[in-house]
């Protein structure tokens, strides 16, 4: 295991618990979630169209008090046929919001919603382009979409492969002020001369790294959903040097 060096705390854009860094991004607008249906017109039933679930999904949930928050969902098969997702806040004018863990089985629809503070959503497939279930987080409350288009999933773009000396495993601690923040990142070159970049936490693994830069021995790489970024050099001995940190734009 390769080692980053500790990363001062004034550069700290997020506390220990990385779902308090993916509340900041929505802004606290998610806090009681409870929903109804999209007033959308009822689409064709997917079941029977053989659709699935793929497409543009759409509902609203209830915030604090009266505050109502439009949320999308956009669901769909890559080239192997594999499913993947992303969400949007159209008040926000947000798309491409991370989503992982997305399991299709028959009628059942399971992920996690990262950037919408790793709510867990567990649907149910039903009729008249429509699909029900809870979320849970902070609590567990209803929810219902209307399926009201094709889907345009947005997700973040693979990275460049990197070299040798920066392919691999590297551990990092951000200092805190009660203590450090462990951090494991991971670059893996693809035959497809791209990367896979992905970072774990204490609390979530296989979160996704944006936007890897490799410039000589000079790296740069971004953690959207964490609002922040990474800069540093390699050295000899495999550990970095002269890192930077910094919070990125809101």
């Amino acid at each position: 295991m390769n080692h980053l060096p500790h990363w001062p705390a004034a550069y700290t854009p997020f506390g220990m618990n990385i779902k308090s860094a993916l509340a900041a991004s929505i802004a606290g607008a998610v806090i009681a979630l409870t929903a109804a249906g999209a007033g959308a017109a009822p689409a064709a039933d997917p079941r029977a169209t053989g659709a699935g679930p793929a497409g543009h999904w759409e509902t609203d949930i209830a915030g604090d008090g009266t505050q109502r928050i439009g949320v999308t969902l956009d669901l769909a098969k890559n080239a192997k046929s594999e499913w993947i997702a992303s969400m949007g806040l159209p008040s926000e004018n947000k798309t491409g919001l991370v989503v992982k863990d997305v399991a299709v089985n028959g009628t059942s629809v399971k992920f996690v919603a990262l950037e919408l503070m790793s709510a867990r959503f567990d649907l149910t497939l039903g009729p008249n382009g429509s699909m029900k279930g809870t979320i849970s987080g902070r609590g567990s409350q209803p929810v219902a979409f209307k399926r009201t288009g094709e889907a345009k999933v947005e997700l973040i773009p693979a990275s460049p492969a990197v070299s040798k000396e920066l392919e691999g495993d590297w551990e990092g601690l951000l200092k805190m002020p009660n203590g450090g923040f462990r951090m494991v990142f991971h670059f893996k070159n693809q035959p497809d001369k791209t990367s896979l970049t992905t970072f774990d936490t204490p609390n979530a693994t296989n979160l996704p790294i944006n936007d890897v830069k490799q410039t000589g021995q000079k790296v740069e790489f971004g953690m959207r959903i964490a609002h922040g970024a990474f800069r540093g050099t390699l050295n000899k001995e495999g550990t970095g040097s002269s890192p930077t940190r910094k919070t990125a734009s809101r």
